[in-house]
């Protein structure tokens, strides 16, 4: 066992004093810095850059960051999902150090998409067949990882190939979950 406990403070997200969900601050117990590029590895969707040490990805809607001693998660309901969601991220710690041996470390994953350039490569045609109003709304879901690429029939229909594969290239090369 790699990291053994945690504290953690919780707060309103920054110049929001209206929002209706919480940020949450871990401090760990133990450094984790060791384990994070094989915890790079696991994870599908995710930045990960061993110079900075930092590792980000968001699971269920949720903004996550680790550190070597800081776990940060974002857009929580309450301390109790808090607790729930830094248990759970320090039993993928715990697994991760315990399986290290068979996993191959990733030292850099990940680049930061834009959604103009995500939407320079959707078919442009407003069809809201995806649940959005727009292609450059349904880009900017897909950026913050609340919408999935499969949504936009149009892009599979056969008459945007060449969108379609440079697109799909895109979102694979960001550590995005893409259809093969």
């Amino acid at each position: 066992m790699l990291l053994k406990s945690y504290t953690f403070e919780t707060m309103l997200p920054e110049c929001n004093a209206f929002a209706e969900t919480i940020n949450a601050i871990a401090m760990l117990s133990e450094d984790i810095g060791e384990v994070l590029p094989y915890l790079a590895s696991i994870i599908r969707q995710c930045s990960y850059d061993d110079s900075s040490k930092i590792l980000t990805f968001k699971q269920d809607g949720k903004g996550i960051a680790m550190y070597p001693r800081q776990i940060a998660v974002t857009k929580l309901r309450d301390r109790e999902e808090a607790i729930q969601v830094l248990d759970k991220l320090k039993d993928l710690i715990n697994q991760t150090y315990e399986n290290h041996n068979n996993i191959q470390p990733c030292y850099k994953k990940g680049i930061d998409l834009k959604y103009l350039d995500v939407f320079k490569l959707l078919p442009g045609t407003n069809c809201k067949e995806c649940g959005q109003p727009t292609c450059l709304a349904f880009a900017t879901m897909l950026v913050r990882q609340e919408a999935n690429i499969s949504q936009c029939l149009p892009l599979f229909s056969g008459r945007f190939e060449e969108k379609k594969e440079k697109l799909l290239e895109m979102l694979r090369g960001a550590g995005y979950e893409a259809p093969v």
